[in-house]
């Protein structure tokens, strides 16, 4: 109940407090929390009551207190749904979903993420679908998917150059920076760092280029450059203060803690971890704790202060307990368990070695079930999209008989199909190349197979030259760039029954059945010239292209001639296209095998 001398605030002086709250959410998480509180103790309608809870869920979440945020978040979505406000569920689903994937729980991130994707489509709020696939990367990336992360990230940088949104850009080769950091690719993380440094914007954002600067950092870390990590890392905590955001100052002292610890500097070392958890303790922020006293404790411990050390590392294990951190738990049984060992506790070493084990076990089977249940989530999501669609363009006159007649049906086609959907799409994932979207060797085998002993067939092995060069010279990630532009070549060329498919490398492998000798050839010199006349500086200026192919074309034989031979056969013509001088069409005639 209000006290007597209670006083209520407008309207203007709740949405002005609301802004405010909104604004510090990242940067001062706890006074957005005490501004969200103060406005939730006014009577409120339901649109400030539905802002302010969201504003709370989210200075929780920015605090560090990931659990306590959730309920907070899914109440102001479902306020914001009773409201049917679209943008209000937009911002709530994204919030909710940093809190599951901050949780540890990257399988109902990705849930939540796609479905912020479907509803930014549906709004066609190109921005936040775009922000949406590049969350969706980040939660690939926490699973330990880098590919899947690669390809989302790739999404994003391409979304945001087709609609002129460089910020998206910035955004998209941030993430990239990092997702091939955790992949140990530092150059090509140095690049993507360096590449979002140079976008202009009109309104840069302090935080990003901050981001972008660690990224860069990490990367020159993971070279052993530890003076050019130590001058990005400083850049970047310029940045961070100027925007007062005091979890990423705490972030910038464990990275420069871990730089002069490796260059012998442990006293300053010591400094810098002792004061980042200082702020992450003012901040609330218990999972930047939990990181920094892991380094502390294993500092400690080689400068043989264990007493200390034993201290931090029980700290750090008390708050990853509390806060269901489990990752960082293996971690910190793992350190602990050295520790005893090397001061001569074997007992204690052992019960925490005990832990680590079977955490670890838990952890690595959580994993390989997360890949599974990413791939369930993300089918049902689009086939509960397909039916929502299907639904909207029914007609509005229908009978109500028929709409439960149709419902029924649908009900029993889910019910009768489903199960095999779900393979189908499982088996697509195995059968498909994650980076050109080609089918992969396994398929060319596979059809291989199926090809009837007596058919007539082609083989056309295709060979980009001098690949080695590309990744030299422009880097892995515009060797990436190409792989997809020449797989997109190659099948703009073909019809719809021949087969191309990945085969390893920069090697592709095409099949056609029923072709002549003269209509291969005439194909394989149209996919040799596209490939030569195509404008290979739209991917980056400078950047010259062109294939060899070799040429396998037989009338199969059960008795004289099977399908690898014609394999071999074209793997011979590939060969003499390289030595002839490569960009050009060789081909061979199929010989039996002498095992046939």
């Amino acid at each position: 109940m209000p006290t007597p001398d209670f006083t209520p605030l407008s309207l203007d002086q709740i949405r002005e407090m609301l802004d405010a709250a909104w604004a510090c959410q990242r940067s001062d998480p706890q006074e957005c929390l005490r501004v969200s509180r103060q406005v939730l103790e006014q009577p409120l309608e339901e649109p400030e009551l539905a802002r302010a809870t969201l504003c709370l869920g989210c200075g929780l979440l920015y605090q560090g207190e990931f659990n306590a945020a959730e309920p907070e978040l899914r109440q102001a979505l479902h306020l914001y749904k009773e409201l049917a406000d679209q943008k209000g569920q937009l911002g709530s689903l994204n919030a909710l979903g940093t809190a599951k994937a901050r949780q540890g729980r990257p399988v109902e991130a990705l849930e939540l993420f796609l479905q912020v994707r479907q509803l930014s489509v549906a709004l066609g709020d190109v921005k936040s679908e775009i922000r949406a696939l590049n969350s969706t990367g980040a939660v690939h990336g926490i699973m330990g998917d880098h590919p899947n992360a690669v390809h989302y990230l790739l999404l994003v940088l391409g979304l945001g150059r087709q609609h002129g949104l460089p910020l998206m850009e910035r955004y998209a080769l941030t993430n990239l920076s990092m997702a091939y950091n955790e992949m140990g690719r530092h150059h090509d993380a140095l690049e993507a760092a360096t590449a979002c440094l140079k976008i202009q914007v009109e309104d840069s954002l302090p935080a990003l280029e901050a981001s972008a600067l660690q990224n860069a950092g990490q990367a020159h870390f993971g070279l052993r450059q530890f003076p050019e990590a130590q001058a990005m890392y400083l850049k970047a905590s310029e940045l961070i203060e100027h925007s007062g955001d005091q979890s990423d100052l705490a972030g910038i002292d464990l990275f420069l803690g871990r730089v002069a610890q490796q260059q012998g500097k442990l006293d300053e070392a010591r400094h810098l971890f002792e004061r980042g958890v200082t702020i992450y303790q003012k901040s609330g922020d218990d999972y930047g704790q939990v990181t920094v006293l892991l380094h502390l404790g294993e500092l400690l411990g080689l400068t043989r202060q264990v007493e200390d050390a034993l201290n931090a590392l029980h700290r750090a294990r008390s708050l990853a307990e509390a806060g269901q951190l489990r990752n960082e738990l293996c971690k910190i049984d793992l350190a602990l368990s050295r520790l005893y060992r090397d001061s001569g506790r074997p007992q204690e070493a052992l019960t925490h070695l005990e832990q680590h084990l079977q955490l670890n076990s838990e952890l690595f089977n959580a994993a390989s079930d997360q890949r599974l249940q990413s791939l369930r989530v993300q089918f049902e999501l689009e086939q509960a999209e397909r039916e929502r669609q299907a639904a909207q363009r029914q007609n509005a006159e229908l009978t109500e008989l028929n709409a439960r007649l149709e419902a029924t049906n649908r009900d029993l086609t889910v019910a009768q199909t489903r199960t095999a959907e779900l393979m189908v799409r499982l088996e697509q994932h195995a059968n498909e190349d994650a980076l050109t979207g080609l089918p992969n060797r396994r398929v060319f085998d596979a059809a291989l197979e199926r090809v009837l002993p007596s058919q007539q067939i082609s083989v056309v092995l295709c060979d980009i030259d001098h690949f080695k060069i590309v990744n030299d010279r422009f880097s892995h990630l515009v060797g990436d760039e190409v792989l997809r532009h020449v797989a997109t070549l190659l099948r703009g060329q073909l019809h719809r029954s021949d087969l191309l498919a990945r085969y390893g490398g920069e090697e592709f492998v095409l099949l056609l059945t029923g072709a002549s000798e003269a209509a291969t050839l005439e194909l394989c010199e149209d996919l040799r010239r596209a490939t030569e006349n195509h404008d290979w500086s739209t991917v980056r200026p400078g950047l010259s292209l062109t294939i060899s192919l070799g040429v396998a074309v037989a009338q199969l034989n059960p008795a004289t001639l099977a399908v690898r031979d014609v394999v071999q056969a074209a793997d011979d013509a590939l060969y003499a296209a390289k030595n002839a001088g490569r960009n050009r069409v060789e081909v061979r005639q199929a010989k039996a095998s002498s095992a046939g």
